[in-house]
């Protein structure tokens, strides 16, 4: 087995009691648990790695925006943002960008200079593969949420989509940059489309029973998305975990878990799927596991904890 196999995490936030929340990292090939951080995250903590795998960017403790280099130790803290604000690394590593008061901030961290781009009511900024643009939400000026391509200078402002069916939330670039999803119209409702941003045209998973699909990912290689597809049975809650593929019509469920929805994270090989399981009524996950959906294998519990809240699969490079 090669040995680039133990630079595969999977990036965890857990509450430990009077501690409170940290983001850790638990080693698939040989089951360690690392602490990343001490005091500084909160429940609503979600790691960002960096596409390298070296830096992790998450919102912790007073909404600060902290970058921790993950073969140095060494800690920043860039801004004050929104809890679950997106934060999305550029193909460089070297640049964060994300949303703050409606405009796209692009956070150079080795110089730690910042660009602000003027935009209004921006949300959901994200790296087009190139590095030489980023896709965004915002509203058209009739109110209908549209998706825009911009340059990180703010010139070449460009409208990708047409949409006439009010918000759009969750917005994830395609790693190819050849496709976007979101969901809409809220959170009580929520399916998920898939926009084709070189022709606009547009489709609609079928998603779940309970029309509840939370939480999409792109897999790897842009061909599937997974999501936590929330359904109602004997009066209790619970989240099929399923993929469908981008043009639709192909939904499958790979797993079953016992919270109302789930964060989901592909690994690097595009093969399996981590997600939360272990609630009891209104309370938080309490377990991690893993589903694999190329080999007839049940979906493996791998470790437990006593609050978990977000998730991150990375491969960290040499």
């Amino acid at each position: 087995m090669s040995l680039s196999l133990y630079r595969e995490k999977i990036l965890f936030t857990a509450g430990t009691g009077p501690a409170g929340y940290d983001i850790w990292a638990y080693v698939p090939l040989t089951r360690w648990i690392i602490r990343l951080t001490r005091g500084l995250a909160e429940a609503f903590s979600v790691p960002y790695p960096s596409r390298d795998g070296r830096r992790l960017a998450f919102i912790g403790r007073n909404s600060i925006l902290y970058a921790l280099d993950l073969r140095s130790g060494s800690l920043a803290q860039l801004d004050r943002l929104e809890p679950y604000t997106l934060l999305d690394w550029s193909p460089d590593n070297g640049y964060l960008s994300y949303v703050k008061e409606g405009r796209i901030v692009i956070y150079h961290l080795d110089s730690h200079r910042h660009t602000v781009i003027a935009t209004v009511g921006a949300t959901d900024a994200g790296w087009f593969p190139s590095g030489t643009s980023l896709l965004y939400a915002a509203p058209d000026p009739i109110g209908n949420v549209q998706l825009y391509q911009i340059n990180p200078n703010g010139t070449n402002v460009r409208q990708l989509t047409r949409n006439e069916e009010g918000p759009l939330h969750d917005v994830r670039l395609s790693p190819d940059g050849r496709f976007a999803l979101y969901t809409s119209p809220g959170a009580s409702i929520s399916l998920i489309s898939v926009v084709n941003l070189a022709t606009g045209q547009t489709t609609r998973l079928e998603g779940g029973p309970e029309a509840k699909n939370y939480n999409p990912a792109w897999s790897p290689d842009s061909s599937r998305i997974a999501y936590s597809a929330t359904s109602l049975i004997q009066n209790r809650y619970i989240s099929y975990i399923q993929t469908d593929r981008r043009e639709g019509g192909q939904i499958a469920t790979w797993a079953v878990s016992s919270c109302f929805s789930t964060p989901v994270s592909w690994s690097p090989d595009g093969r399996r799927i981590a997600y939360l399981s272990g609630c009891e009524g209104q309370e938080s996950a309490k377990e991690l596991w893993i589903a694999d959906t190329n080999a007839l294998r049940y979906p493996a519990k791998v470790l437990e904890a006593g609050s978990l809240t977000a998730i991150a699969w990375i491969k960290q490079t040499p």
